[in-house]
């Protein structure tokens, strides 16, 4: 006999119903992790984007401040800047006075490049930074062996003051100046 159960249902209905129930219930639970795993992932992903647009925002504003800051410096120390190229140039064309007598030519190259230096030293001062360095690659792009020969001549030229400006010191500190053409005594004077 067929027993009735509850909502009329017979008990092998209801057993023969249960697992099907159970697997419903399961695949249904299944989908719904899926849905959160799936919206967890999309709020995840949306919070990631959230907080790298932050950090990408707060690196900009660090970079423009960094920026900002160092356009500051470059505009003071600019005149220290034109000053020391100014007293390059100085030393470049007291460079060429030592080579008129040995190398008149080489002097002359090297009051150009002096000149070539103090005019850089007076755009420095009065101009802007960038123009001068566009300058300076556009002269070597322009004309590359001037460039690299007058770049030659000046490290010369000043190679060979700094030479005769330090034998005039250690000349001036020495306690028994030498005697000229006096080779007997290493230079020095016999007591």
């Amino acid at each position: 006999m067929n027993d009735l159960k509850a909502g009329g249902f017979s008990s092998e209905q209801l057993a023969s119903q249960a697992p099907k129930g159970v697997a419903d219930q399961a695949i249904a639970v299944g989908r719904d992790i899926q849905n959160a795993a799936l919206n967890f992932a999309d709020a995840s992903a949306g919070a990631l984007k959230d907080h790298a647009s932050d950090l990408v925002d707060s690196a900009k504003e660090i970079a423009s401040q960094a920026g900002d800051r160092l356009q500051k410096t470059v505009v003071e120390q600019k005149g220290a800047g034109a000053d020391y190229v100014g007293n390059l140039a100085q030393t470049l064309r007291r460079a060429a006075g030592e080579f008129d007598a040995d190398v008149p030519l080489a002097a002359t190259y090297i009051r150009k490049a002096a000149d070539q230096v103090a005019n850089a030293a007076d755009a420095l001062r009065e101009g802007n930074l960038n123009d001068l360095i566009q300058g300076a690659q556009s002269f070597a792009r322009n004309q590359p062996t001037a460039f690299l020969g007058l770049a030659v001549l000046a490290g010369f030229g000043v190679v060979r003051f700094l030479k005769s400006a330090a034998a005039e010191k250690d000349d001036a500190d020495s306690p028994n100046p030498p005697v000229r053409g006096d080779d007997s005594h290493d230079g020095r004077l016999a007591s």
